[in-house]
């Protein structure tokens, strides 16, 4: 878990008394997935960061959260009011695919009645966090901001990497998309062509019939990715603004019919805190110190760095995996696990404590981002510059248009081992380029960044 959670970690929640008055007046309501005491994902974090910095640098746009949960309730986390919304009802199989739930919605709208905010800004995008939501705030005459954090908001397979191999354009398009999908299930080719060209009618007629599973969920696929498709572009029309927190997201709402003029691009930032101390120097002699953080799942691609050192047999090389194992991942982790205990080089780690995480990146010469996929941010990249550790990272979506080549750290091609290993064989014995990356990173963007940025795009929503 990042360090920016440290703070939150250590305040737990507040029950508010039902119907307490708020002293402050509530002006944005954020609506992520989920919510801490909850785990959190980067969404939340981001969320909390925010909220923050809109309370130190934006006097006047107080704050609160609305989240999905079992059940409703309020409390009071970190400081900030937050309204949970009771979700969980409906088809399963067509809310996987992001079909409204609309007992979220009708809870949801509660929240609203007792909050009144001017703006609702949604972080999230799914059956619980639906465009229902937005009716229920143009209901009450509150503005809508929409963030575009993950690829599951747009993309049916959530990582938009086109049949789960190459980068895509993110253009919507019911067959591709369906085609895609089945290919992530290990549908062959000729097969998964044909029954993308199902028509939507026939799907509708099995969900009305109640079928589902195996070959009937594989025929609904088309009208269940349609559907979702054009609730998308509802989505998209009924905002007042839509958020971008990096380029390529920026490039595929544009490709997918976003106005320019409704699309604000704002960057992902670090929650401010005291600045680490000077990072130590690499030693001239020793092995090169890697460090991987995060989740361990074969989108982020910490198996590429155990492939890149088993082709290094003799390179002098020191791999800590600090991974976090979450539900469905156990396997994965589990063959890394295999793999660490044939290499003596790599050591598969326990996560760190939040406190402990900056400490950790400033004792390694590069931190090793090798995601297959399209990230957003990652924040890792942002928590190693603020480390003063350079980043060994994919050349692939948010993490090429946060790390300089060459200036703060090395891009390498995704997915490939031999050019994982060709740039590990690279920076052996050369101290004097490791020492150069470190002086070429500069303090990351903070959350007060955002937060000023966002004032400004709240106060410019309140005013149109």
């Amino acid at each position: 878990m990042p360090d920016e959670l440290g703070a939150i970690a250590r305040t737990g929640p507040r029950r508010l008394p039902a119907g307490s008055a708020r002293v402050e007046p509530v002006r944005v309501l954020h609506i992520p997935y989920t919510y801490f005491p909850d785990p959190p994902g980067g969404t939340e974090v981001y969320v909390a960061g925010l909220v923050g910095g809109l309370r130190r640098a934006a006097a006047g746009i107080g704050g609160a959260v609305a989240a999905p949960a079992a059940g409703e309730r309020e409390y009071e986390y970190d400081g900030t009011p937050v309204y949970r919304f009771a979700a969980g009802g409906g088809a399963a199989l067509a809310q996987a695919y992001g079909a409204p739930d609309l007992g979220a919605a009708q809870s949801f709208a509660a929240v609203l009645a007792r909050v009144r905010p001017d703006i609702v800004h949604l972080h999230a995008r799914s059956a619980a966090v639906s465009e229902r939501l937005v009716d229920c705030a143009r209901d009450i005459g509150a503005k809508v901001v929409f963030t575009y954090h993950t690829p599951t908001v747009s993309c049916a397979r959530g990582t938009m990497l086109h049949l789960g191999r190459s980068p895509c354009d993110g253009v919507l398009d019911r067959r591709r998309c369906t085609a895609c999908v089945l290919a992530g299930h290990g549908v062959p080719a000729p097969l998964r062509g044909l029954l993308a060209r199902t028509p939507e009618p026939v799907g509708c007629g099995l969900a009305r019939a109640g079928l589902a599973g195996g070959a009937f969920t594989a025929l609904r696929l088309p009208a269940l990715i349609g559907a979702a498709q054009r609730r998308f572009h509802a989505l998209m029309r009924k905002t007042d603004r839509v958020v971008a927190v990096c380029g390529w997201v920026r490039d595929v709402l544009l490709a997918n019919g976003v106005a320019a003029s409704k699309l604000v691009l704002c960057r992902h930032g670090l929650p401010v805190r005291s600045p680490p101390p000077p990072p130590p120097s690499p030693p001239a002699a020793g092995p090169l110190r890697l460090g991987y953080f995060g989740r361990l799942d074969p989108v982020k691609g910490a198996d590429l760095l155990v492939e890149a050192l088993r082709r290094l047999p003799d390179a002098p090389v020191r791999l800590d995996l600090f991974g976090v194992t979450q539900p469905g991942g156990e396997a994965y982790a589990a063959a890394l696990e295999r793999a660490a205990a044939a290499d003596p080089r790599v050591a598969l780690r326990p996560a760190l404590a939040p406190g402990e995480v900056a400490a950790a990146m400033r004792r390694c010469d590069l931190v090793a981002v090798p995601s297959r996929g399209m990230e957003t941010g990652p924040l890792v990249v942002l928590e190693a510059f603020a480390a003063g550790t350079p980043v060994l990272g994919s050349r692939l979506g948010g993490i090429a248009e946060l790390v300089a080549d060459g200036v703060d750290g090395i891009l390498v091609e995704p997915a490939s081992p031999a050019a994982w290993a060709s740039a590990l064989a690279a920076l052996l014995g050369a101290p004097e380029r490791l020492a150069r990356l470190r002086r070429g990173i500069r303090p990351p963007r903070t959350m007060d960044d955002v937060a000023g940025e966002m004032a400004a795009l709240y106060r410019a929503v309140l005013a149109a």
